[in-house]
């Protein structure tokens, strides 16, 4: 059948896409109003498309690191090995980079440093003082509030691993590889469907919602707006890495010395 199924308006022939005429009956046809709806049906559908496959990628993404986040809890709550982070955290590390993988043309934007100068340097260092400044005051509200807290590295000095195992895999490889899946594939996919600033708080949102602990809602909350707001001063994903391996390393650090 031709594309579209137009009907002549006179004898309700099927017509070809562009006719002039009905090749029925003769009836000349106003092609010059028709294309153009024809064209906007096209562009719609695209468009309906090419949305659907950017929050296809960002609920896979999402959906198999949550899964991930969801086994680990479990095993953690049967035992306190180390190994099990390790496991988890190569099976993320293949799923996340996979994702990059399949997405770097235009992700590639993300990969340099692009400079933003002395004032809006200035302003991102303020504003980062202003992050770890409530993250500390959230922290320290529950702390004296009796709320208990689980240790990040208590699993580690109990078997006797090194410092550098704690701060590698739950400083260097969170922040490497959530930086890479929510600053980077789902905050770049979101942007293609929604503007600018939704993309920013739905990925905040799905980032403190991996994590699976409410608790730890507020403050992740809060740390995926800053590392997102970061990307996108920034335009580079290395900032956020560099900020978020840098507080996760001060909550290692911190738990190690009290």
């Amino acid at each position: 059948m031709p594309e579209g199924g137009e009907r002549c308006p006179a004898c309700q022939a099927i017509l070809r896409s562009g006719a002039l005429f009905c090749p029925a009956c003769g009836h000349t046809l106003n092609s010059a109003v028709a294309a153009p709806a024809r064209q906007e049906q096209r562009a719609s559908v695209t468009g309906f498309a090419e949305n659907w496959d950017e929050l296809k990628r960002v609920g896979w993404l999402f959906g198999l690191l949550l899964g991930c986040s969801f086994v680990f809890g479990l095993v953690s709550r049967a035992g306190t090995s180390p190994w099990s982070m390790v496991v988890v955290s190569l099976v993320e590390a293949f799923i996340v980079l996979t994702a990059v993988g399949l997405r770097f043309s235009k992700l590639r934007f993300l990969f340099r440093v692009h400079p933003i100068g002395l004032p809006s340097a200035l302003r991102l260092a303020l504003w980062t003082s202003v992050f770890v400044a409530l993250m500390a005051a959230y922290f320290w509200v529950l702390e004296h509030m009796g709320v208990p807290m689980s240790s990040a590295s208590e699993p580690f000095v109990r078997a006797g691993w090194p410092v550098w195992s704690m701060l590698l895999l739950i400083s260097l490889m969170p922040a490497f590889f959530e930086e890479l899946a929510f600053r980077g594939v789902i905050q770049s996919s979101l942007e293609r469907v929604f503007n600018t600033r939704d993309a920013w708080l739905i990925q905040a949102a799905l980032f403190s919602v991996l994590h699976l602990s409410p608790l730890v809602f507020p403050s992740h909350f809060l740390m995926g707006l800053w590392f997102g707001l970061v990307r996108r001063r920034t335009r580079s994903i290395y900032p956020g890495m560099v900020l978020h391996g840098a507080w996760n390393a001060f909550v290692v650090l911190s738990e190690l010395w009290t």
